[in-house]
């Protein structure tokens, strides 16, 4: 009896908090249609203390920053919501476009072609979509040399030869691929300038000197966190503190 209880007690706790972000939901939406913007703002960021996530609430929430001249915030919700959902054009298209209204334009320090060919290269799959690709070659590999080893033609021979040579490149390019889409997703930790304006300095504290300023919407790569400030480095290598609070993490 006193299990069948707290299941009870849980069901209703579930059933209460889902009519509660409905109900939340419906505000955010409704406010979004009047134009109240800020309301919707308010309502939406509620819902994300609460605990409740997904790319749309993302995707809408940085639509309501969009409409509210907030243009920092707005790229990184839409940056949230990518990271949950990368292949939505909806919020590929709005990303796009909330990019090009953002002041700072940092040239790539490393060749535009290279960099461009190399980042499509490593997202056009997942990290487990690479495994498995590897995994793949690798089985055909030695599929293909059983059929040289047991083949009993000259033709057979030839063709599971030189199927066996190019799957084991195969395997040894994909092997590697993946591995860096790995290194990547770990070590590529970014974030976006939020505050409409903030400076970068040589040491994490106030008192260091400025070194460059930098605007809302700019994407910045994390290097290292400490306390209240974090270490980013720009596309151009230009590196330097600016506190955290002035940027969006995701």
């Amino acid at each position: 009896m006193f299990k069948i209880n707290h299941i009870f007690t849980l069901v209703l706790m579930l059933l209460s908090f889902a009519s509660f972000s409905n109900d939340l939901l419906k505000k955010a939406e409704t406010a979004y249609e009047k134009r109240e913007y800020k309301k919707a703002i308010e309502t939406y960021e509620q819902l994300i203390k609460e605990g409740y996530f997904s790319y749309k609430l993302y995707y809408n929430l940085g639509n309501a920053y969009y409409r509210n001249h907030q243009l920092g915030k707005a790229i990184y919700n839409y940056e949230r919501a990518k990271k949950l959902n990368h292949d939505d054009e909806d919020v590929k298209n709005n990303l796009a476009l909330a990019y090009t209204k953002t002041i700072d334009k940092i040239e790539v320090k490393e060749n535009f072609f290279i960099s461009a060919v190399k980042t499509n290269v490593l997202s056009s799959f997942t990290t487990t979509a690479w495994a498995w690709l590897s995994i793949g070659a690798c089985a055909l590999f030695f599929l293909f040399l059983y059929l040289f080893i047991a083949g009993r033609t000259v033709v057979l021979k030839r063709i599971s030869f030189f199927a066996a040579l190019v799957l084991l490149v195969g395997f040894f390019v994909v092997y590697f691929l993946g591995k860096s889409a790995k290194n990547a997703k770990e070590q590529n930790n970014f974030a976006i300038i939020t505050a409409t304006e903030t400076k970068v300095y040589n040491e994490p504290t106030p008192t260091s000197t400025s070194k460059f300023g930098l605007h809302e919407g700019t994407r910045v790569r994390i290097v290292e966190l400490n306390a209240d400030w974090i270490l980013i480095k720009l596309e151009n290598g230009n590196e330097g503190w600016l506190r955290l609070s002035d940027v969006g993490v995701f």
